[in-house]
């Protein structure tokens, strides 16, 4: 008999007691992903174990516009918050604490890396990694709708390639069926500036300001992971998904292999009873637990700095410094402006009455502002530069030569520098992401995730405007707190801690007090966009006082990478970190290979958007769908190759 959901805390048992092929821990993005893809073998049996529940028929969930609702509760979101970083700001991170993880609980965006973001990744010495590798993988994940004419005529979307998109795949998404006031200006205002958008950014190109995709069903609620890729695959009796279990380390056979490898023999778990239970698996263990919680496994379980694992006493099986460096995300700063009075915002919502009216139109015919989307821009920073009045201007250093050291294949900290450095001064290449929010905003609330995007006044309509730093120069990291799986690793971005994070986010949100006086966007704003909303400077931002604003203002738009980056193993110091002893640099070389196997280790993989060994344009969801479609396949050829070699 097929049990393919497990939720009690009892069905724990039954879980241990079976063995697996497989053993992914995380029912995330990725983490179906994978589990949909690798039991369509009938004869391999996959195991998943999340720590979060079901909840595809929540309407928190299904309904695009009640997203915020789960950012800082604890049945949906993890809960995740910073060390102190710049100006003491501790930042909050929701990620997604449900089956189908933060797909789950995201905005909804369906952006994508450019081009150039991925062939880097092979430019840092990762075989077989380029855009034109990774491509089909985006197409594999996607199911567009092309727009309805007249949608396509009011929003001028004339930039998207078919050929570009998937249209078999899963994850639906399509064009909002609802767009406000703020919204229709948007590409017209981009025009008024010259800033149209050039080119669709699922085919890695295009910059300006664009209608944007969502991950939306036909019928307008939110397609994700959890009612996608694992509806298509629980009912398969080779899969069992187990739900209210947190892991808590991986299980490694006493002694390593011939190669002088670790072999992972499976996982231990609490169940919701929290008692420790073990499951087994004859292939392989996966981390698909994200950024923060797949190198705090890692460490758990003895893979990582020497430094680290002594300090709370974890015996060292494989040393490696990389394992939590390189933390990158993308840093956010708001712009608050008053609106036009009549215009609608977040804050009619004060009216309850109204509230529930909108909701039941939605729930009625699928549209309305619950069902509405934010556009984006993504630009240069010679474009965000060029929109501005001359003494507004931070113009960039002139570039220094490339050092003589950096060179194709080298993974260490220098290069990556270079190549985002290359990025920055290319007039082709996004430094800043402008995104909107038909509210108010609260800067000074960085550490409550929904706060920070919700005006704190009782009076007043506003609209925000979010400027995003897209390829930071700036790495943190996170490590273990603890030995304890429970308690929550210490996460530390250094926001802002590279001068041209500051310089970059500076333009950027001067750019942002420049576009909200750019008609038509100026017309839906009181007098033009000069009257910011109270608590934000008056009355303008320059390039005096900017950098100061930048420092006091920022949030994140929650998108953390890199922390099991990509990238060849080595122990010298052209690498991630600068040596053992000091862990607070970016890493030592990398913690996984081209195929996501974990170095050190023959059978452990990460499959989640740790991997990634640089921060990429746009938002993630995306890219993470991508990447466990080609780790799907890793794992699919090496089974067949053992196949073909009798080893199986």
């Amino acid at each position: 008999m097929a049990m393919t959901l497990i939720t009690p805390a009892a069905a724990a048992a039954a879980f241990a007691a079976t063995t697996f092929d497989y053993l992914i821990a995380g029912g995330g993005t990725a983490g179906l992903t994978l589990a949909a893809r690798l039991s369509e073998n009938p004869v391999v049996t996959v195991g998943v174990i999340e720590a979060g529940v079901d909840r595809s028929d929540d309407p928190k969930v299904l309904i695009p516009g009640l997203a915020t609702s789960m950012w800082g509760d604890g049945d949906y979101d993890w809960g995740f918050e910073t060390v102190g970083q710049t100006n003491g700001r501790v930042v909050a991170h929701p990620r997604g604490k449900v089956l189908g993880g933060s797909s789950a609980i995201n905005l909804n965006l369906w952006t994508h890396a450019s081009r150039r973001d991925i062939d880097d990744w092979g430019l840092l010495g990762n075989e077989g990694w380029s855009w034109a590798d990774l491509s089909p993988y985006y197409i594999r994940s996607e199911n567009y709708t092309p727009p309805p004419p007249d949608i396509a005529e009011a929003e001028a979307i004339n930039f998207i390639d078919p050929a570009c998109h998937g249209e078999g795949g899963p994850v639906q998404n399509k064009f909002p069926p609802f767009y406000s006031d703020f919204y229709t200006a948007w590409s017209p205002t981009f025009a008024n500036l010259n800033l149209s958008v050039d080119g669709d950014h699922r085919c890695g190109l295009g910059l300006g300001g664009a209608t944007t995709l969502a991950s939306f069903n036909a019928n307008n609620s939110r397609s994700y992971a959890g009612n996608t890729y694992y509806a298509l695959a629980k009912n398969r009796p080779n899969l069992k998904v187990l739900t209210n279990a947190l892991v808590t380390k991986i299980n490694f056979h006493p002694r390593k292999d011939s190669a002088g490898k670790l072999r992972a023999k499976g996982l231990s778990f609490k169940a919701s009873d929290n008692q420790t239970s073990s499951a087994r698996a004859t292939r392989e263990v996966i981390l698909s637990a994200g950024a923060f919680q797949s190198p705090q496994l890692l460490e758990l379980s003895g893979v990582g700095s020497p430094t680290i694992l002594n300090r709370h006493n974890i015996p060292i099986l494989h040393a490696n410094p990389a394992v939590g460096e390189n933390l990158q995300d993308h840093l956010l700063v708001p712009l608050s402006f008053a609106a036009r009075p009549g215009i609608p915002t977040l804050e009619s919502f004060r009216n309850t009455t109204l509230f529930a009216e909108t909701l039941a139109l939605y729930t009625r015919n699928r549209t309305g502002p619950f069902a509405a989307q934010t556009p984006t821009a993504h630009l240069s920073y010679a474009q965000l530069l060029a929109a501005l009045p001359p003494d507004q201007r931070l113009p960039l250093p002139p570039r220094p030569p490339t050092p003589h050291s950096v060179i194709p294949g080298s993974q260490g900290a220098a290069q990556q520098h270079e190549l985002t450095l290359s990025k920055l001064y290319s007039t082709t290449e996004a430094a800043g992401q402008i995104i909107t929010l038909p509210g108010g905003s609260d800067p000074s609330a960085p550490n409550n995730a929904s706060g920070f995007l919700t005006s704190p006044l009782r009076e007043g309509n506003y609209f925000t405007l979010l400027g995003v730093l897209e390829r930071p120069f700036s790495r943190g990291s996170v490590h273990i707190k603890s030995p304890a799986a429970e308690e929550k690793p210490l996460i530390d971005f250094q926001y802002l801690s590279h001068p041209l994070d500051v310089l970059v986010m500076s333009t950027t949100v001067l750019f942002l007090q420049q576009l909200a006086r750019t008609r038509p966007l100026s017309d839906r704003l009181l007098e033009g966009g000069g009257v910011p909303q109270p608590g934000f400077p008056p009355p303008f931002l320059n390039r005096t006082n900017v950098g100061e604003f930048v420092r006091a203002s920022y949030g994140s738009e929650f998108h953390p990478l890199g922390t099991c980056a990509m990238a060849p193993f080595n122990n010298n110091k052209n690498s991630f970190a600068a040596n053992d002893s000091d862990i607070s640099g970016l890493g030592g070389g990398g913690v996984v290979d081209s195929k996501f196997k974990v170095h050190g280790t023959a059978n452990v993989r990460v499959v989640d958007a740790s991997v990634a060994p640089l921060m990429v344009r746009g938002n993630l969801q995306t890219l993470v769908y991508a990447l466990a479609e080609r780790g799907a396949e890793f794992i699919r050829e090496e089974r067949e190759r053992g196949w073909v070699e009798g080893r199986i």
